[in-house]
């Protein structure tokens, strides 16, 4: 790991000087000491003026941990062309490499000859669509990262990250860990498709299922559709693997390899399955035994099967670089999630059954001895597709107006601002649903310190700068001498359900006017647990949400405790392309018989529009909390003490103390 960390911060200081915009290799020959390196630039201009610039220089490595340290005096000179580079020197137009210019990777036409029974490459097998929501399931917030190993290879080790499904693969013994009672085998089960998708053979039904569960957002259940679409895919061999049982996830940063090998044939049978993901790479086949060696190209969204001779005669591996080339052309790599499937088999004699499929159909995956609260709680983790519509999309749609209206109004929740103002001085707060960062100034000149995070990008980007414009309220305005905190506020798109933040680490914590769009118990229990999890034992929580109860000469007027709040918007508040139109110019999103507002209101989901006042409507899911329901959730977490509740300006607030 201390050679990856020397490598990216050599990478950081030369990358200055690449013109190409395809990145440089930097190569290191002693892995023990680094007292020399190899640097390849893509163009001899860039190669002459990192010479020129750099020689005779100290440098600071920047390392990505955040450290720094001084380089001694660098010394730097054209290397040799290797006999490597010179027989394969040559351009695909037919040129000689010029001295100077790094030469490219071998590429995969030279190998074209070469045929690998077995191998199949299907493009595009999944949709872009499709890509995105399973980058979404398998990185996102629940990621069940495995604990790192050290992966041996026939190179020294490679580290890098993993996730099991079904059953674990043991880089250390290269086996199945079978028994999924012992601790070292406990892994996610692997997504499961419904049972009336699974019983049906039509291949319509099973795709239909997988667009809808793509467009609503429903990762696991997509992911459960791919897999039985690899599952039921007939190959050119005519072949199929529906017995697929198991996946490992692994993830390649830019550079990073794996070494040569053949999977164990004991532990899975014969079709091994990968799909690439976010990028693609050059993955090399060799045939120890004739000797002979073949370079395929794996594009992004492509599946790769290795059957037969493929899967029991080729070794494969990555090689470890940030630049491929494929029929001629240079391909950067990028960060590169593989998804590879294949079916466990037995410890039996002859290992030829498959394992029973472990799975199951909820989400955030749950595996191990978990009780039923543990659960409840995970499912709290699951937004609802009210708040994802009513809650999320609105806010995205409706932020320029909102920080234009609210920013100008300045209106700070009275018992918000004195809790703030009472903390002690360099306290660092967590603003969590900040918004537009109304309460930054109110913090910053407070003498604290903040971190603010919200779900919705658009909301946060109006919060950078927001109290140097000049309609800001005096209350939005912060001192010449600490205007550098309003220039780079630190800011994070956050789910107030899984912050960012690790176990105590801010002093105190405000959540203002979120806890009224959380729209289940479990997720509002959750909302308050991450508060309590964030913040320092004897530091203070406050929060603040609508109340139930309203001022008889209040504009808010409830039915329900749980209603949609109209939001009315102006049109030119609006993006123009809205969620599903592609128009950017306001006359060109209007028909010959809608107005203004009724054309931008079709653009956006769930939007209506009032005739009338030529506005555009949203409906904002609200949560209204009668009197002492908040003090009832509180009590449900034992970390938690009541300092104080009550009701202000129509709103319930809670001051609570971290035990």
């Amino acid at each position: 790991s201390d050679l990856f960390l020397v490598v990216d911060s050599i990478r950081s200081v030369v990358n200055e000087f690449d013109s190409s915009g395809e990145g440089v290799e930097v190569f290191v020959s002693n892995k023990k000491s680094i007292h020399h390196c190899h640097v390849g630039m893509r163009k001899p201009v860039d190669a002459q003026n990192l010479i020129a610039s750099l020689q005779g220089k100290s440098v600071e490595w920047k390392f990505p941990t955040g450290e720094c340290s001084q380089s001694p005096t660098l010394f730097l000179d054209y290397a040799d062309i290797t006999r490597r580079s010179e027989a394969r020197g040559k351009r695909s137009d037919g040129y000689e490499v010029e001295r100077g210019e790094p030469s490219r990777s071998e590429c995969t036409s030279t190998t074209d000859h070469i045929t690998v029974s077995g191998l199949e490459v299907v493009e595009n097998f999944v949709t872009e669509e499709e890509e995105n929501v399973l980058l979404a399931a398998v990185t996102g917030p629940y990621a069940p990262w495995a604990t790192s190993q050290v992966v041996p290879s026939k190179t020294g080790s490679v580290k890098r990250r993993v996730q099991h499904y079904g059953y674990v693969f043991d880089y250390e013994t290269a086996n199945v860990l079978r028994n999924r009672q012992t601790a070292a085998a406990a892994c996610p089960p692997m997504p499961k498709i419904p049972s009336i998708i699974k019983e049906n053979n039509d291949v319509g039904f099973l795709e239909q299922h997988i667009k809808q569960s793509v467009e609503e957002g429903r990762e696991w259940e997509a992911l459960a559709g791919i897999i039985e679409r690899t599952r039921r895919h007939k190959f050119q061999n005519g072949s199929s693997y529906p017995l697929i049982n198991q996946m490992t996830l692994n993830e390649y940063r830019r550079g990073e390899g794996i070494g040569s090998h053949i999977d164990t044939p004991s532990a899975f049978g014969d079709g091994l399955m990968s799909l690439s993901l976010n990028s693609g790479i050059v993955m090399e086949f060799r045939n120890m035994n004739k000797g002979i060696k073949k370079l395929v190209y794996l594009p992004a969204r492509s599946l790769l099967l290795l059957s037969g001779p493929a899967r029991y005669e080729w070794e494969h591996h990555i090689v470890t670089r940030t630049t491929d080339t494929h029929n001629g052309e240079i391909k950067p790599r990028g960060l590169r999630i593989s998804l590879t499937l294949r079916t466990a088999l037995t410890a039996l004699e002859g290992g030829k059954s498959p394992m029973m499929r472990v799975e199951s159909d909820s989400y955030p995956p749950k595996w191990g001895a978990k009780s039923e609260s543990d659960q409840k709680q995970t499912a709290a983790l699951i937004t609802p597709s009210t708040e994802k519509e009513h809650v999320h999309a609105v806010y995205d749609a409706i932020a320029t107006q909102w920080h234009h209206t609210r920013g100008r109004r300045g209106v700070l929740w009275p018992g918000a601002t004195q809790f703030l103002q009472h903390l002690p001085k360099g306290s660092v707060v967590a603003d969590v649903g900040c918004g537009d960062g109304k309460y930054f100034p109110a913090i910053w000149e407070a003498g604290s310190y903040v971190i603010g995070t919200d779900i919705s990008l658009p909301l946060l980007k109006t919060s950078i700068g927001a109290s140097a414009e000049s309609y800001a309220p005096e209350n939005r305005q912060v001192s010449k001498h600490r205007a550098h905190l309003r220039d780079r506020p630190a800011v994070a798109v956050a789910d107030c359900m899984s912050l960012p933040l690790r176990d105590n680490s801010v002093d105190a914590a405000i959540c203002i006017a979120v806890m009224h769009h959380l729209s289940t118990h479990e997720r509002r229990i959750r909302c308050l647990k991450e508060l309590g999890r964030i913040v320092k034992p004897g530091g203070r929580i406050n929060v603040q949400a609508w109340a139930m109860e309203q001022a008889e000469d209040s504009r808010r007027k409830f039915a329900s405790t749980d209603v949609f709040v109209p939001f009315n918007v102006q049109p030119k508040y609006l993006n123009k392309s809205g969620e599903n139109g592609d128009s950017n110019d306001q006359s060109s999103a209007t028909g010959e018989n809608q107005s203004v507002a009724e054309s931008y209101a079709r653009t956006y989901d769930g939007a209506e529009y009032d005739e009338r006042k030529g506005l555009v409507v949203f409906q904002r899911y609200c949560h209204l909390y009668r009197q002492g329901e908040m003090e009832d959730l509180a009590s449900q977490i034992p970390s938690l003490q009541l300092v104080e509740s009550g009701y202000e300006s129509g709103n319930h607030f809670l001051i609570l103390e971290v035990l």
